[in-house]
């Protein structure tokens, strides 16, 4: 592989737009693997373009010499010794680098693309546009005045009736119930006070009670269940669900549990 010094003479050095160019440059030079980049070799060409650099007496920009340190703090980095493959894998120092040089390589390449679309559209040329006179009529239009109040007729029919509609919608929307979860709650303490087992289906009743007073009913009965005044019980799947209020569902589990024990008995 030969040195940069022997043909730096050859290279027109000044003309890197960055680091990164610069090194993008010698790895495509090198032909290497953008994701395994030979920091050690990458490192030694690096420092000989500068070399040159100076040698030609080209004014050395202040992000050639962070690159130049980056790279020898990352040949140093892996000098180092390894105690442990995996986290030795898991910390590679040249990740970051590898990381910015494919974006850098992204950003190269759309850029020449709109290079070249640039160098293409510029040899279209453009007509100018051009003001094009109004063209005014002086004729009047010839409408006899029924037409104008028919049509005058249906204009506010039809602002009467979109007023109509909106009217219809603010007041459905004003005319909406409003139902608290509190009082539900309330509502099925009280039956469950009176220590009665109750369909919820027949109290709140689509027939009698709407929509939303039945969901809202429903997250009340999981309220109460979780307060631990009354369980629940739904013999079928999506059949009626049945209320008991929690010390009648005890007094009749001591009762299944005193007939058994006499029947044992006997």
């Amino acid at each position: 592989m030969k040195s940069a010094l022997t043909d730096a003479c050859t290279l027109r050095l000044n003309n890197f737009e960055g680091p990164f160019d610069l090194l993008f440059f010698l790895i495509e030079k090198n032909k290497i693997d953008i994701y395994d980049i030979p920091i050690f070799e990458i490192t030694e060409q690096y420092m000989d373009y500068l070399a040159a650099m100076q040698e030609l007496d080209l004014e050395i920009a202040s992000e050639f010499l962070v690159m130049a340190a980056t790279l020898l703090h990352i040949k140093s980095c892996m000098l180092l010794p390894k105690h442990d493959d995996t986290v030795a894998e898991e910390l590679d120092p040249r990740e970051e680098l590898i990381l910015k040089l494919v974006a850098y390589k992204k950003y190269k390449e759309f850029s020449q693309i709109l290079k070249d679309r640039e160098t293409a559209w510029g040899r279209v040329h453009y007509k100018l546009p051009e003001v094009i006179p109004s063209v005014q009529y002086d004729d009047e239009l010839e409408v006899s005045p029924v037409i104008l109040r028919q049509c005058m007729v249906e204009v506010l029919n039809r602002s009467r009736q979109r007023m109509n509609d909106v009217s219809r919608k603010m007041q459905r929307i004003l005319d909406h119930e409003r139902v608290s979860l509190k009082s539900k709650v309330r509502e099925i303490l009280g039956i469950l006070a009176k220590g009665i087992r109750f369909c919820f289906s027949k109290v709140f009743s689509p027939l009698s009670r709407s929509r939303i007073e039945i969901a809202t009913g429903f997250l009340a009965l999981l309220e109460v269940v979780k307060m631990g005044q009354a369980s629940v019980e739904q013999p079928v799947a999506f059949g009626d669900i049945y209320v008991t209020p929690e010390k009648t569902r005890k007094k009749r589990d001591n009762r299944k549990i005193e007939e058994e024990r006499e029947s044992d008995l006997v």
